[in-house]
C-alpha cells in the first residue's frame, strides 16, 4: 500500500524508545533491523546515523508501567519483532491485540452488556460501541478500532466511522471534523504546515492525525500520502458496506511484554557490551527509580576499574535498606491475564543479603474471617501469614499459623524470581502452585491455567517447562 509499509515488503524499520533503548537497539542491529529515528545519545553511542524514514514498529516502554515493553506497528513487523524477542526474552508474558488498532471493520451489534456498554461483535471479538446511533441488537455498522484490546481482561473499543492508517497520517470519519499532531512535533512552525495540509479533508467531514514521522517529511510528500490515504478511505468504506462483518483495514497489531527479572537480567548483559552497567540496572530504573541515581554512580565507578561484585553488593545493600525503611511492603505479583494483584501489606520481619541475593521474611497479621484459597483451610482474626522471598528464586513460601502457633498449611507460589521495587515485591505469578496440609502431602494445583498461556502464547514453551519443573520439584520437597 503506497500509504505505508503494510504489507512487509524489505527490513524491519525499528523506531526505539525508553529505558531499554540501549538493549533493544543493540538487539534490534544483531536482529538485522534497521533502526530509525535513534535519539542523538543512541546514535553517538552505536556510530549509526539519525536516519529520519518512518518507523514500521515501536517499542518503548510503557509509561504506566515501565516494566512493560510496548510494540506497536504494521502487523508483519511487529510478528517479525516478538519473533525475535521470545527467542531472547523467554521468561516474559507476551500479550496481543485481539483487533487491529486503527483498523475498519464492519461489526454486528448485540446489544447492552451489565455497566450499560454497548457490546458488537467482530470476528468473535467482543468490543465496545461508541453507540450515537443506539445500540440495536442485530445491526450492522462500519467502525473503526480505537482501543485494541491487548491483555485478556480488556475489552476492545470501537467508534462509528471508516479509519485508514499510514506512515505519516491517521485518517478517519467523526462527527467532529478535526486535526490533531503528535506531542513529538515540537516545531511550530512544522505543526502549522500539517494543520494547514489537513484544511482540505476535515472540510470534507474527515479528521487527521498526524504522526510524529510527518516531522520528517516535505510538505508536497505529505500531501500526496493524504491523497492515497483518502482514496485508501472511500475504498475501504464501499467494501465495508458491502460485506459482511469482519476487518477491512490492516491497521496496527499492539504487543505488551512484561519483563521478568530474568530478561530484564538479559538485557543488563546485552546493555553492558555497549556501555559500562551493572546487574539490576533495569530493574531499578523500572521499579526503584528512588534509587536511580545509585545505579548511574555505580556504573560510573565500573567504568574506572571497580570490582561489579562488590557493587552489585552494595546495590543489594541499599535495595534491602529501602525496604526495612517502610513501615510496611505490598507483595504483588502479576497474574497471566495481566491483573496486577496486591496480596496485602505486611511488617519486613528480617531482611540480608546472601550470595547475591536479598532474603526477606514478611509477616501479614490476617483481621477477618474465610477460607485460605487453594488450601482450602479457615481463616480466622489473629492468624498469621509468614512469607519468605528470595530474589533468586523461583518460588515464594507461604506459611499459615493460627493465633496459637500452630501451622494451618503452607502455600508455595511459582513465580520468576522476584524484584525489589521502591515499597514491595514483584513477580510473575505462573499460577501453578504447590499446597500442604498438615497430615496430607501437598499437591500440586492450577497447572491447567498454565498450560492454557502456553497455548495462547502468552508463555513461552521455555517458560511453561520451567515452571512446571520448579512446582514439581517443590512438590517432591
Amino acid at each position: 500500500m503506497a500509504a505505508g509499509r503494510t504489507t512487509g515488503a524489505g527490513v524491519v524499520r525499528v523506531r526505539i524508545r525508553g529505558i531499554y533503548a540501549t538493549a533493544l537497539t543493540r538487539l534490534a542491529l544483531d536482529y538485522g533491523f534497521q533502526v530509525v529515528q535513534a535519539s542523538r545519545v543512541i546514535a553517538g553511542r552505536f556510530g549509526i546515523p539519525q536516519l529520519t524514514l518512518p518507523a514500521d514498529v515501536t517499542l518503548k516502554n510503557s509509561d504506566s508501567d515501565p516494566s512493560e515493553l510496548v510494540v506497536v506497528g504494521y502487523t508483519w513487523a511487529v510478528e517479525k519483532v516478538l519473533e525475535k524477542l521470545r527467542e531472547t526474552l523467554p521468561y516474559s508474558f507476551y500479550w496481543r491485540s485481539r483487533l487491529p488498532l486503527h483498523a475498519t471493520v464492519k461489526a454486528r451489534v448485540r446489544g447492552r452488556a451489565s455497566g450499560e456498554a454497548c457490546i458488537a461483535e467482530v470476528e468473535g471479538v467482543e468490543a465496545e460501541l461508541a453507540d450515537e446511533e443506539g445500540c440495536e441488537p442485530g445491526r450492522e455498522v462500519v467502525a473503526s478500532v480505537v482501543r485494541p484490546g491487548v491483555k485478556p481482561w480488556e475489552r476492545p473499543r470501537l467508534a462509528l466511522g471508516a479509519r485508514v492508517i499510514g506512515d505519516y497520517a491517521i485518517l478517519f470519519e467523526s462527527p467532529r471534523p478535526r486535526v490533531t499532531v503528535s506531542e513529538h512535533v515540537r516545531m511550530q512552525e512544522k505543526r502549522a504546515e500539517l494543520a494547514a495540509l489537513a484544511t482540505e479533508y476535515t472540510s470534507r467531514g474527515l479528521s487527521v492525525h498526524w504522526r510524529s514521522s510527518s516531522q520528517h517529511a516535505d510538505a508536497e510528500t505529505l500531501r500526496r500520502h493524504l491523497e492515497e490515504l483518502h482514496q485508501a478511505l472511500l475504498e475501504a468504506r464501499e467494501r465495508a458496506e458491502r460485506g459482511g462483518p469482519g476487518v477491512y483495514t490492516p491497521g496496527e497489531t499492539v504487543a505488551v511484554v512484561r519483563l521478568s527479572s530474568l530478561d530484564k537480567a538479559t538485557l543488563d548483559t546485552v546493555r553492558d557490551k555497549v556501555t559500562p552497567t551493572i546487574e539490576l540496572h533495569h530493574s531499578v530504573k523500572s521499579l526503584a527509580p528512588s534509587i536511580s541515581t545509585v545505579v548511574d554512580y555505580a556504573e560510573k565507578l565500573k567504568a574506572r576499574g571497580v570490582d561489579p561484585a562488590l557493587l552489585r553488593e552494595a546495590l543489594l545493600d541499599t535495595m534491602g535498606e529501602m525496604l526495612s525503611s517502610r513501615r510496611s511492603v505490598r507483595i504483588i505479583h502479576v497474574k497471566l491475564d495481566g491483573r496486577v494483584v496486591e496480596l496485602g501489606r505486611g511488617e519486613v520481619r528480617s531482611i540480608y543479603r546472601e550470595n547475591g541475593r536479598l532474603i526477606v521474611v514478611i509477616e501479614r497479621r490476617v483481621r477477618s474471617r474465610g477460607v485460605y484459597d487453594g488450601l482450602g483451610a479457615e481463616k480466622e482474626p489473629g492468624d498469621r501469614i509468614v512469607t519468605e522471598i528470595d530474589t533468586g528464586s523461583w518460588l515464594v513460601k507461604h506459611t499459615y499459623y493460627s493465633r496459637n502457633g500452630w501451622v494451618k498449611g503452607i502455600y508455595v507460589n511459582v513465580n520468576t524470581p522476584p524484584e525489589v521495587a521502591e515499597d514491595a515485591l514483584v513477580y510473575l505469578d505462573l499460577e501453578v502452585d504447590v499446597v500442604k496440609k498438615p497430615g496430607e502431602k501437598p499437591r500440586l494445583i492450577d497447572e491447567d491455567e498454565l498450560k492454557k498461556a502456553l497455548e495462547s502464547g502468552i508463555v513461552t514453551e521455555k517458560l511453561y517447562r520451567e515452571a512446571l519443573e520448579k512446582a514439581r520439584k517443590a512438590l517432591g520437597d
